[in-house]
């Protein structure tokens, strides 16, 4: 009709409206039969079907997920979870450039300085720390309170299941040692035990061992036995006796005074007027005119925070025919 406006045919409309529908249902079935994507209906959106590498930055566990969109959140995607070096992956919308370095490093899971290894990327993840010198990484990890309180516990357990034990690797991790018979002090915790504990430590080409006895506390060096009359403890490489120190062993005090071939030797560690004193009680035999046997008792006084000898006290007995004679 002139001037009306056409209308679509009904009976066409009605013909063609199931092919239509027919070809939507095969666009549809086709699209999700294709076998490298799928949707996925958490994120609504189409990942590629490809395994994909993640690590966990906090644990440091690398997994293989079947997609993109599997991945876990918080988890870096990586190259690979095999080999020696870690490449994260950067996001899409800042990807730059990757570098590689090498660094030494730890994390408060390993608490063990290592490397150097070559790390790629955005690799840092919460509690890893990386250095360029190991001495750097050492440092770091001596002074890091999880590793102290660690090695602490290491150290505690040793203490109690060795009978031998090295203050060189103790000091590195404990401030102060207390010695007391059958007792070990570190850090206000005390430690008790029924036999006997040797700490050993090197002085120089010398070692000296400190016996914890269940009656009493004594320095050993060589064959030489000296008694502690006091609170010993050891702390930033030192030997004190209530809080003074020591700067003189017992075989050093001996060599030093010229004494040769003692008889009968007695040493003790004490603490005298506010100042640490070695006590000596010893026999010399001598002969007089060069013909006469005789037997001289000598007992010193030795100011022991001192290298250079400093007497303070001298006596000396002559023992003839079982008599005791001053002179």
């Amino acid at each position: 009709m002139v001037g009306s406006t056409p209308t679509f045919p009904t009976k066409f409309m009605r013909k063609i409206f199931p092919l239509i529908v027919t070809l939507s249902l095969f666009a549809s079935a086709f699209s999700f039969a294709q076998p490298n994507k799928f949707l996925n209906p958490t994120k609504d959106r189409i990942c590629i079907q490809v395994i994909t590498p993640a690590k966990n930055p906090i644990t440091g566990e690398c997994k293989e997920f079947p997609t993109p969109c599997d991945v876990l959140p918080g988890w870096q995607i990586v190259k690979s979870c095999s080999g020696s070096i870690i490449t994260i992956e950067p996001e899409e919308s800042f990807k730059k450039p990757i570098v590689c370095k090498e660094y030494f490093w730890y994390d408060e899971q390993t608490l063990e300085c290592q490397g150097p290894k070559t790390f790629c990327g955005s690799f840092m993840y919460k509690g890893l720390y990386i250095f360029e010198k190991k001495e750097d990484c050492e440092k770091s990890l001596k002074e890091n309170p999880k590793f102290r309180e660690k090695k602490k516990e290491e150290v505690k357990k040793e203490i109690k299941e060795k009978d031998e034990i090295s203050l060189e690797d103790i000091s590195k991790i404990i401030g102060r040692i207390n010695f007391e018979p059958a007792t070990v002090e570190i850090d206000g915790e005390k430690i008790s035990f029924k036999t006997e504990k040797i700490f050993t430590k090197k002085v120089g080409e010398r070692e000296i061992k400190i016996l914890v006895q269940p009656e009493k506390v004594m320095i050993k060096e060589g064959e030489k036995f000296a008694e502690i009359e006091g609170g010993l403890s050891f702390e930033n490489e030192k030997l004190l006796i209530e809080d003074k120190e020591i700067n003189l062993t017992p075989s050093q005090v001996i060599e030093k005074l010229g004494i040769e071939n003692p008889l009968n030797l007695e040493m003790k560690l004490k603490l005298k007027n506010g100042n640490p004193v070695w006590w000596l009680k010893f026999t010399q035999e001598k002969k007089i005119l060069g013909i006469f046997p005789i037997k001289i008792q000598k007992e010193m006084e030795v100011l022991a925070q001192k290298e250079k000898i400093e007497k303070l006290k001298e006596m000396r007995r002559l023992l003839l025919n079982f008599s005791l004679l001053k002179f």
